[in-house]
């Protein structure tokens, strides 16, 4: 069904490989190719293209990025690839600064993120809330400005034997601009159809050529800033209708975002084939986001500096830096090689405002109404060899021979806030700590690292004319999750001009990450309509331990993969894949486990863990087998009108469809107090198996008229489900169509654009009661799960000048 529903709906597509604003697209010639991009990601080889390619590859260019009206990359990508998502949750506390991005609906730290093929860091940030990605400490995409970025190639394969741990789902490999040519500068500005959510940006490049007529190279910079107003789709607006005091209430929706960036890259020319190369990327985001509103009433509360309520803010910063340096040269005998450095940071400082320590209040007589709670740092030093070259002789074709070596270096910090922020009276008495967020104490803070090493041998060449191979193998050791070794086998055969088939086998891992074992913090979530503390523990504390918590080991995966490339003509193409992709050992967030109505358990916890205050506790663990099996298409399809200009349409469409095999048995702490609990229950696999949209559909189309361009794309998100701790509690969230259109006007160099996301105004399903995770008294109207956020239609403008 999913097949047919794709190709009846093949009359424009997703936007994949669109031409530039304004430029006609190319014409049709004798050897004019659509799928003729070089590729680097998934290949070692130089001079493969995306047609010839052994595994599935999705090339978007900086035009495709700027298509529609977001300013931040993972929005970008989530409007172009079927097969990523990218929800936008809500009072998800740090997650609304740092969100999570999905690839094949596999958790996003399963997907391997490169800046021009070297590794790039995760955030210090660990998503603790019900929504999806849960448990996980992925890549901040955000953290890189859209002005820097050429082109990005997405593997949608197994690559862990090529590039190590966490390329489970795939790679994301981000192409910066080369060049000391050219430059541009963009305006943007836009608003929310409800008024609200204003945003405006300067984003700019620039190249300068090093040398005369850049002979000994080149240097780039890009900059970036942009302001995103706040957004509320609370039941109540920003008004408390019970309360005279005109109080900010109830707010749900996107938080307010300053960002700035800047990055620059170059390339110097040492000596004849040795070269000096590098980046650097610097991004802060300011990000004011709230928790729940407490009321006047609330145990939360003291009405003498509340009288009549109120919303806690959080405040959050978050600083990342990166910085690559390498020389890379070709030896006499035609060797490659590439010696590099590769450091990242990245630093998310947490501070309340609009808040206040109740236990304070009431044991002191005072409270401070803002905080620094505490700060998270997560580090990465990555040192790299790689070599390759095509050796020619025994074999009908080029054999190319890459191998090398990678050490590196992890680090994760946790520092506490300050003492107001997680004072708790000895009685436990009254709520601990700054409300929305209690600080993070000293005992919970903690400098944790490790390191690992690899060597990998990677070998690709063409049998015959018609079959292409490709072998690579990985192994790794790391000093805190022991030996790892990984490989993967490819294969294409092309049958005729216009038709191939390919296939892929490979085995793979992914390292249990330091913010998995030495996350820790107590936070406010909604559970039946009621804020709960719950407390989460690295698995080695002694509250972890006594729920039974155990060492945390790597996961282990199997991926296989089937494609058929299929190009009868110059101006159509159409790539089919189906995949399987099995986890086991899958790192999960368990359930909370009940501590207050529980009483027995309760006891025996407070026997190790006196006067805990927490509500529900959680760790992570090796918790689940899964299996995730779908399908990608992606079709293009152009047409020369003459006098009428140039019409380009594309289709693209995923099902995916991941499944829970096996869940661990809960250790014998939790049974031996409360018969039948489960550690990774129904709820929690949910959000794995259906949180996400099991299709998607993207359709999209350029008509190109002398300087004009007008661009549609449709998104049809496809239907997912919150389920409940029993089908009682499940609730379904209809599928969507959204539709994102533009006109670009190009007049020398200049190009303005005009256009409108989510022009249909489509919004997500919303709550009932029944919804235990997502509903609260009424207030919070729609899921953190959709897909798509809940902000409807959004208008738009930007004015660019290019030289």
């Amino acid at each position: 069904m999913f097949l047919t529903g794709s190709c009846l709906l093949f009359a424009a597509g997703s936007g994949l490989a669109q031409t530039a604003p304004g430029e006609q697209p190319p014409p049709s010639t004798s050897n004019a190719k659509q799928l003729q991009s070089v590729v680097v990601t998934g290949t070692r080889a130089s001079n493969r293209t995306v047609a010839e390619s052994l595994s599935p590859i999705d090339v978007l260019s900086a035009a495709d990025l700027q298509s529609s009206g977001n300013t931040d990359l993972a929005s970008a990508l989530g409007r172009l690839l079927p097969s990523l998502d990218f929800p936008r949750p809500a009072i998800n506390d740090g997650n609304d600064a740092l969100r999570p991005a999905t690839l094949r609906g596999l958790s996003p730290d399963q997907v391997l993120v490169l800046v021009d093929g070297k590794r790039y860091h995760t955030s210090s940030l660990v998503n603790y809330n019900p929504s999806v990605g849960r448990g996980s400490a992925p890549v901040d995409l955000n953290s890189i400005p859209l002005a820097a970025i050429d082109h990005i190639e997405v593997l949608r394969d197994g690559a862990a034997a090529q590039y190590g741990s966490d390329a489970i789902a795939g790679v994301i490999n981000i192409v910066l601009k080369h060049g000391g040519k050219g430059g541009q500068i963009t305006a943007s500005g836009g608003v929310m159809d409800k008024g609200d959510g204003a945003q405006n940006g300067v984003e700019a490049s620039l190249g300068v050529p090093l040398g005369k007529d850049g002979s000994l190279g080149w240097w780039r910079i890009a900059l970036n800033y942009q302001s995103a107003m706040k957004t509320n789709r609370a039941e109540y607006g920003l008004q408390d209708p019970a309360s005279n005091g005109g109080v900010e209430y109830q707010r749900y929706g996107d938080p307010g975002v300053k960002t700035y960036q800047a990055l620059t890259n170059f390339d110097f020319v040492l000596a004849s084939n040795v070269d000096l190369y590098g980046y650097i990327n610097m991004s802060r985001r300011h990000v004011d986001s709230n928790g729940y509103y407490r009321t006047a009433g609330s145990n939360r509360n003291v009405p003498a500096i509340y009288p009549d309520g109120y919303l806690p803010h959080i405040v959050n910063d978050t600083n990342d830096m990166s910085a690559v340096l390498g020389i890379k040269g070709i030896t006499d005998g035609g060797w490659h090689w590439d010696v590099s450095g590769n450091y990242g940071i990245n630093r998310l400082n947490f501070n309340v405002r609009n808040s206040l320590n109740v236990a304070l209040y009431n044991t002191l007589g005072y409270t401070p109404t803002e905080f620094h709670v505490g700060r998270f740092r997560t580090t990465q030093s990555v040192f790299n060899l790689d070599v390759s070259k095509e050796v020619e002789g025994w074999l009908p074709n080029p054999l190319n021979i890459a191998f090398g070596a990678e050490y590196r270096r992890d680090g994760y910090d946790i520092y506490p806030g300050d003492p107001s922020s997680y004072y708790g009276d000895p009685a436990g008495a009254f709520p601990t700590g700054s409300q929305v967020y209690p600080g993070l104490t000293p005992q919970v803070s903690g400098d944790f690292s490790r390191h690992s090493k690899a060597a990998y041998l990677d070998l690709e060449t063409d049998l015959s004319s018609k079959l292409s191979v490709g072998v690579a193998g990985r192994y790794e050791n790391y000093s805190d999750a022991g030996s790892t070794r990984s490989g993967k086998l490819s294969a294409r055969y092309q049958f005729t001009d216009t038709f191939a088939l390919r296939a892929t086998a490979s085995n793979g891992f992914r390292a249990p990450s330091l913010a998995q074992q030495n996350y820790e913090s107590v936070v406010s979530i909604i559970q039946n309509q009621q804020l709960v503390q719950v407390g989460t523990y690295r698995t080695s504390s002694p509250e972890a331990m006594a729920l039974g918590s155990k060492q945390l080991t790597p996961e282990k995966s199997s991926n296989y993969s089937i494609g058929a490339v299929w190009q009868p003509t110059n101006d159509f193409s159409a790539v089919l894949d189906l995949y399987q992709i099995r986890i086991w050992h899958q790192i999960l967030y368990s359930d909370q486990i009940d501590l207050i109505d529980n009483p027995a358990l309760l006891a025996y916890f407070n026997s190790v863990v006196p006067n805990t205050q927490v509500s529900a506790a959680q760790y992570f663990a090796n918790a689940a087998t899964t299996r995730t099996r779908g399908a990608d298409l992606v079709g293009n399809y152009r047409m020369d009108l003459g006098d009428y200009g140039g019409l380009r349409l594309n289709i693209g469409a995923n099902y995916n469809h991941t499944k829970v095999l096996s869940v661990i048995a809960p250790p014998s702490q939790l049974t031996d107090h409360v018969p039948g609990i489960q550690l990774f229950g129904r709820s929690s696999q949910g959000i794995l198996t259906s949180a996400t949209p099991r299709t998607k559909y993207m359709l999209g189309g350029d008509w190109l008229y002398q300087g004009f361009d007008l661009h549609a794309n449709l998104t049809r998100y496809g239907a997912i489900e919150r389920l409940g701790d029993t089908p009682a509690g499940d609730q379904s969230f209809s599928a969507r169509w959204l539709l994102d259109m533009s006109l670009n006007y190009k007049l020398q160099n200049w190009s303005f654009t005009v256009g409108g996301d989510n022009i249909t105004n489509q919004y997500p399903t919303r709550v009932t009661p029944n919804n235990a995770y997502d509903y609260y008294n009424g207030e919070i109207p729609y899921s953190p799960l959709s897909p798509f956020g809940f902000n409807g239609r959004y208008w738009y403008a930007k004015v660019t000048y290019r030289w």
